[in-house]
Parts: C-alpha cells; sequence; structure tokens
C-alpha cells in the first residue's frame, strides 16, 4: 500500500528540487537547503511553496526547461506527467491491501487506488473511515501518489453520508473501475480488452439484480430466467455495439432495437419486456441510474406493452 522505497526516495528527490527551484523564483520563505534531508521542512513550509507550484504551471515548465538540479531525463518526465493532477477535496473510504480508495465527487463520481510515500496512507488518517481531505494526487510512472501533504477534516459523518459515499463509490466500480493511473493510454484499449472490463462490472450488477429478485420473493426459476435475459442483452447486445458499452449505459433506444428481434406478442417477447421492467425499477430502487432516464425507459416499455410491441 506504499510506493516501493527507491521509488519514495525518488519522488522526494525530484519533488525537492521543484521546491527549491519554486521557491528561488518566488521568495516565498528563506532559503532552503541544497539537497533533501539537509534539513526538514515543516508541512506550513512546504504548503506555501506547493500552492505556488500548482498555481503556475508555466513555472514547472521552466523548471523543466532549465532543468537546475540536473536531474536525469526520466525524472524531468515524471515532472511533465503533474499537468495530469487531481486536485481538491476527497473521501478516503476504504483500504484496501493494493491501495487505498479515494473517492472524488462529481458528474461522475470516481474512484481512485492511492499509494502511501513513507507510511502507509492507513497510519496517516486512521482507520476509521470515512476521513474528508483536501490534497493534490500526482501520477508516478504508472501508480497514484500525493504530494506529501494531506489537509483532514475530523467531521463526523452520519449514517445517510456514509450511505450515500458507499453508493457512489459502488457505482464509480461499475461504471469505470478503480482508476490506478492518471496517465492518458498511450494506445486505445482493444475493442476485446474494453469487452472484457465491461463484462466484469455488468456481472456484479447481474449479481446485485439476481440478490434483489430472490428478495422479492420469485421462485429461482423466474429468477434465473429475468437474469439470464439481462445478461443476454447486456453481453452480446450492447457489448456489440461500437463502441461497446455497459448495461448502466442503457437506453430507450437500445430496448426497441433488441425487443424487435423478437416476435410480436410471442411468450418470449413479453417475458423479455417483464425482465426489462424488473430490471429499471432494480437500477431505481438502487440508484444506480438516474431518474430521468428511468423515467424514459418506463415510458418506453409501457407504450410497448400498450400497443403490441408496435415497431
Amino acid at each position: 500500500m506504499i510506493l516501493p522505497p527507491q521509488e519514495t526516495e525518488r519522488f522526494y528527490r525530484i519533488w525537492f528540487a521543484l521546491l527549491r527551484f519554486t521557491n528561488e523564483q518566488r521568495h516565498l520563505v528563506p532559503k532552503l537547503p541544497a539537497q533533501p534531508g539537509k534539513a526538514s521542512l515543516s508541512p506550513s513550509v512546504t504548503n506555501t511553496i506547493r500552492q505556488a507550484v500548482w498555481a503556475d504551471d508555466p513555472l514547472r515548465e521552466r523548471f523543466i526547461a532549465e532543468n537546475p538540479a540536473s536531474l536525469s531525463q526520466a525524472d524531468l518526465e515524471i515532472v511533465a506527467t503533474w499537468r495530469y493532477r487531481i486536485a481538491g477535496d476527497f473521501f478516503v473510504l476504504r483500504h484496501l491491501k493494493k491501495y487505498t480508495i479515494f473517492l472524488k465527487q462529481g458528474t461522475p463520481d470516481r474512484a481512485y487506488g492511492v499509494l502511501g510515500l513513507v507510511s502507509p496512507l492507513e497510519d496517516i488518517v486512521g482507520p476509521y473511515l470515512p476521513v474528508y481531505i483536501q490534497t493534490v494526487l500526482l501520477p508516478f510512472r504508472d501508480h497514484i501518489i500525493y504530494d506529501g501533504l494531506l489537509a483532514m477534516d475530523n467531521m463526523i459523518f452520519g449514517s445517510g453520508i456514509r450511505r450515500s459515499l458507499n453508493m457512489a463509490y459502488r457505482d464509480a466500480q461499475e461504471r469505470e473501475g478503480i482508476i490506478t493511473s492518471l496517465l492518458p493510454s498511450l494506445e486505445p484499449a482493444s475493442a476485446d480488452e474494453a469487452r472484457k472490463s465491461i463484462r466484469a462490472r455488468n456481472a456484479n450488477i447481474l449479481t446485485a439484480f439476481r440478490k434483489a429478485l430472490y428478495r422479492s420473493g420469485l421462485s429461482p426459476k423466474m429468477v434465473e430466467q429475468h437474469v439470464g435475459n439481462m445478461e443476454s442483452f447486456a453481453n452480446t447486445f450492447l457489448l456489440d455495439q461500437d463502441p461497446p458499452r455497459p448495461v448502466l449505459q442503457i437506453e430507450a433506444e437500445d430496448l426497441q432495437a433488441y425487443l424487435a428481434r423478437s416476435i410480436v406478442g410471442s411468450a418470449e417477447e413479453k417475458t423479455q419486456v417483464t425482465s426489462f421492467t424488473r430490471f429499471v425499477r432494480f437500477l431505481y430502487d438502487s440508484g444506480r441510474l438516474a431518474p430521468e432516464t428511468v423515467g424514459d425507459l418506463q415510458n418506453f416499455l409501457k407504450l410497448h406493452r400498450r400497443h403490441g410491441g408496435t415497431r
């Protein structure tokens, strides 16, 4: 859950050089030592310079161009990737074996897998989650780290907020998975790779759908029939689109095109309509789909039943 020690040392060496250069240009605090480790920097001093670093990208670009610390080209390339940083407010939600989950709320919500530096993040923010923090996430090769400073708020969250955050985390996982790199991909994922990722996320949603159907009291036969219908729709029809799409991107036009494959009024079509009706309701009840999208889907299904499957 931490960056390898040699990589942590490398980060701090690069980071200190950038802080020192920024201070020399902006004269924010007394002169810094020539090398990291010669004297400790207080968090307040570091934060003063750090704010100037992130507020002035041209200054960071000058640092790369002038290379006052004689860094290697590989080190300078790491500094260049920091234009992909993400700054702001996050919720620390989970300490997992590989990383700690930082949730950033937005449209959409996103979950990031972040590594600690010298110490695991659990030692820094504590085991009692969620915790509200402010920091800057940085790409560091194939990992996500932070810039060494965390501002934590000791607020206590009620059950309603915790439930909302857990739902946001679940949705982020199901929509795009946990993000473990901030760097743009050099090559777009192949269609096969995209389908594999989508199929895995669809499986989580269909498992939750199955559990909801069992809780509703349906027989095992009906449960598996409805889940099978939705699995076929998700993993054949939607995955065959260009580009392939996850089931959470379902639209009324998809239902129309998919149901057009069945004979109007047949038992197969009627069962499919019932499966879609239950699935859309499940997506709404579980907060997985926006109310306006649910409304469009439900209106289509009502009209479809009313007019006998009119194409």
